[in-house]
C-alpha cells in the first residue's frame, strides 16, 4: 500500500503549524507518536544485538513552554487509532496491569508472528505519573525501557509473575524544577535519566490568537491518520544497508574519540547516545516508506535531530543533583542572563521562598565563581558575565 505523504513526521509538523508550541516540542511529539504505533512488533537485528522503537521522551521547559500544547496533538492521533495508553497517574501495580492487558498479537505479510505487550505512556504532568521519589517506579520503567523478554513483577498472595515481551514507550512533560523534585539524585546521571531524550525549551515559538487547521491541513490530517494506520500494520524486523553501515562506522567512532558533553551528569546517557540513534533510525525508516529497510537519509535525519536536543539537554541537568540549591541557582542564572542585570531586592522577593538571605548569598556567590555573572555591590545589582567578555 502506498503512502498517502512522502515523510509523516514532515506531514505532522506542517498540520502543527498554526500552534504556539515551538519545532522541537512538536517535531519529538510527531516521533513519539510514530514509535507508539511500531510498538515490540517491528525491530532491529545488529550483530547479536536487538533493538526496539520505543523511546523515553520528556519535554522540559517552564509552564508557558506550550509542553501540553504539543502533546495533545499527538494525543489526538493515537486516540483515533485506538492505540492504547498508560493513565496519566498511576502506580507500579497499575503499569504493570495495564502492560498485562495490552498484549497482543501481531503477523507479518511473510507470516512472521509476534506476541507483545507494547504500552505507550503520554504523561503531560509526567511528576504526577512517576510519585515524588518513588524508586520502585523509576527502577521498573528502567527495565521496561529495555524491553525486557521476560519482566517480573512481586503481587500479594501469589507470588512472582511474569509479563513477557515487554514494550513501553513514553512521551512526558515537566518542568526543571518538578524535575529536580521527583527524580532522586541517585538517578540522576546514570539509570532512569540516561534512558531519556529531554527535550528542553525556554518559551512558546509565536503567539496565536485563534489556532485553527485551514482546509488543506485538515486534508492533510486525514492522510496522517491513514498513513499512521498503515505503519501500525508494520511487523517484523528492519534492515540496513551499506551506506547506512558506512555511515554510521563513521558517527560512531567520532562518538567515542570525542563526548559532546562536559557535564559528568550526561555522561551515561553518552554511553547510550548509539542506542537512541537506532531506535530514531527505525522510526524515521518507518515515517516514510513501509520497506522497513533503513537507509542513509534515515540515519542523517536521526543524527541531525538527536543532536539539536542534545545541544540544550545540560540546561536540563543544571537544576538536578545533590546540592540543595541547584534549582535556585539555576533559575536565577537564567533570570539574569534573560534581564542582563537585576536588583539584589527583586532576587530576594523573587526567591524568598525557596532559599533563606544566606541561602541566597551562597547561590549568588556560587554563580559568580563559575564566571556566569558579577555581583555590583554599589549599584545594589547582579550583572549576566558573557562568555567572551
Amino acid at each position: 500500500m502506498s503512502r498517502r505523504v512522502p515523510n509523516w513526521i514532515e506531514g505532522y509538523l506542517n498540520v502543527t503549524y498554526n500552534t504556539e508550541p515551538r519545532e522541537t516540542y512538536r517535531r519529538w511529539v510527531g516521533i513519539s507518536t510514530a514509535a507508539a504505533v511500531l510498538q515490540r512488533k517491528c525491530w532491529l537485528e545488529w550483530g547479536n544485538l536487538t533493538f526496539y522503537p520505543n523511546l523515553f521522551v520528556v519535554l522540559v521547559g517552564p509552564p508557558a513552554a506550550r509542553k501540553g500544547t504539543a502533546m495533545a496533538d499527538g494525543k489526538y492521533f493515537l486516540d483515533r487509532l485506538g492505540i492504547r495508553t498508560a493513565a496519566d497517574e498511576t502506580s507500579r501495580q497499575a503499569l504493570v496491569r495495564a502492560l498485562q492487558a495490552s498484549h497482543s498479537t501481531s503477523q507479518s505479510t511473510s507470516g512472521i508472528v509476534s506476541h507483545h505487550c507494547s504500552l505507550t505512556v503520554f504523561s503531560t504532568e509526567l511528576t504526577v505519573f512517576m510519585g515524588y521519589d518513588d524508586k520502585d517506579m523509576l527502577a521498573a520503567l528502567c527495565d521496561l525501557f529495555d524491553c525486557k523478554d521476560r519482566f517480573l513483577k512481586d503481587t500479594v498472595g501469589r507470588g512472582e509473575e511474569e509479563v513477557p515481551n515487554v514494550w513501553v514507550n513514553l512521551l512526558g512533560a515537566t518542568t526543571p524544577a518538578q524535575l529536580q523534585a521527583s527524580v532522586p539524585s541517585g538517578f540522576v546521571g546514570s539509570g532512569f535519566t540516561s534512558r531519556i531524550v529531554f527535550v528542553y525549551e525556554d518559551e512558546k515559538a509565536r503567539t496565536v490568537i485563534k489556532p485553527d487547521l485551514s482546509p488543506a491541513q485538515r486534508s492533510l490530517r486525514e492522510d496522517l491518520l491513514v498513513d499512521l494506520d498503515q505503519m501500525h500494520s508494520l511487523c517484523g524486523p528492519f534492515s540496513t544497508d551499506q551506506d547506512f553501515e558506512n555511515l554510521y562506522t563513521v558517527w560512531r567512532m567520532q562518538a567515542e574519540e570525542s563526548c559532546p558533553f562536559t557535564d559528568p551528569r550526561l555522561e551515561y546517557y553518552a554511553q547510550r547516545r548509539p542506542l537512541h540513534l537506532f531506535k530514531l533510525c527505525m522510526i524515521h525508516c518507518a515515517a516514510r516508506t513501509d520497506s522497513m529497510l533503513i537507509t542513509r537519509e534515515d540515519l542523517e535525519k536521526s543524527i541531525s535531530v538527536l543532536e539539536e536536543a542534545e545541544q540544550k539537554m545540560p540546561t536540563v541537568f543544571a537544576g538536578l543533583g545533590s546540592n540543595p540549591l541547584a534549582g535556585v541557582q539555576f533559575r536565577m542564572r537564567k533570570l539574569i542572563e534573560d534581564r542582563g542585570s537585576v536588583p539584589l531586592s527583586e532576587l530576594a522577593r523573587r526567591f524568598e521562598a525557596d532559599a533563606s538571605h544566606t541561602q541566597l548569598s551562597e547561590a549568588l556567590a556560587a554563580l559568580e565563581s563559575m564566571g556566569l555573572c558579577t555581583i555590583d555591590a554599589a549599584n545594589r545589582k547582579v550583572v549576566f558575565k558573557r562568555r567572551n567578555s
